[in-house]
């Protein structure tokens, strides 16, 4: 039986490209002990700013023999972790404007050539917004349907230039997806849902109504897209 089996993290290991990768509120630890067991990493960092999921991390690496390729380490983001030889930065089950403050607290990501793996569970747009405004390309983003939910993990490298397609609503709401895929045009369905439901909600306040009549017009344009 294969350590893991959320389809949102099977999809962020299957971005990653080299041999040395940091999982960022690292959880369980189940990310990081299945990508050193299937050959894909050589060694993983597990990292989380709270003590009792990297004992559960702690756990996972030691019921599977991998004390001495899997580093527990407590640290609040990536503040505590050396980035000395990794690879691959994975940070998911966040909220999007958190990972931007953790990507923008670590200087050093924009000194090396690190991939990032991000999964968003929340604002992802203000994440791709970030992204864009501070020299990272989004150079690939993929979906998955797991439970009752639609996610999307992006693949990121910084280039320190502006990316040479737009930050225009597309963009910002969809992401990098290719909508001709369905577990694709699932995410931008929902996605879509969750924007008109917002809309709606602010067009029934006084003082929320102008925004509201700004965002549903955003939820028209993305309709057409579709």
């Amino acid at each position: 039986m294969s350590i893991l089996n959320d389809k949102r993290l099977l999809l962020c290991a299957a971005f990653v490209e080299g041999r040395v990768a940091a999982d960022i509120g690292t959880d369980h630890g189940y990310l990081p002990a299945y990508l050193i067991t299937e050959g894909i990493c050589e060694r993983c960092i597990a990292a989380d700013i709270n003590e009792k999921p990297l004992a559960s991390a702690a756990k996972t690496a030691q019921e599977h023999g991998l004390e001495e390729k899997i580093e527990i380490i407590l640290s609040d983001g990536l503040k505590n972790v050396s980035l000395d030889g990794v690879s691959d930065i994975i940070i998911a089950g966040m909220g999007g404007e958190l990972i931007a403050q953790i990507i923008d607290d670590c200087p050093r990501i924009k000194e090396g050539s690190f991939h990032l793996i991000l999964q968003p569970m929340t604002r992802p747009e203000a994440l791709r917004e970030y992204l864009y405004d501070n020299g990272f390309t989004v150079e690939a983003e993929k979906c998955v349907h797991e439970g009752r939910f639609e996610y999307s993990v992006m693949s990121v490298v910084y280039t320190g230039s502006r990316p040479e397609y737009d930050n225009d609503k597309r963009y910002r709401h969809f992401g990098r997806i290719d909508l001709s895929a369905p577990a694709c045009r699932a995410y931008a369905e929902d996605r879509l849902g969750k924007l008109r439901i917002a809309a709606e909600g602010m067009l029934k306040g006084t003082d929320s109504h102008d925004e509201g009549e700004r965002l549903m017009e955003t939820v028209r344009t993305l309709e057409e897209m579709m």
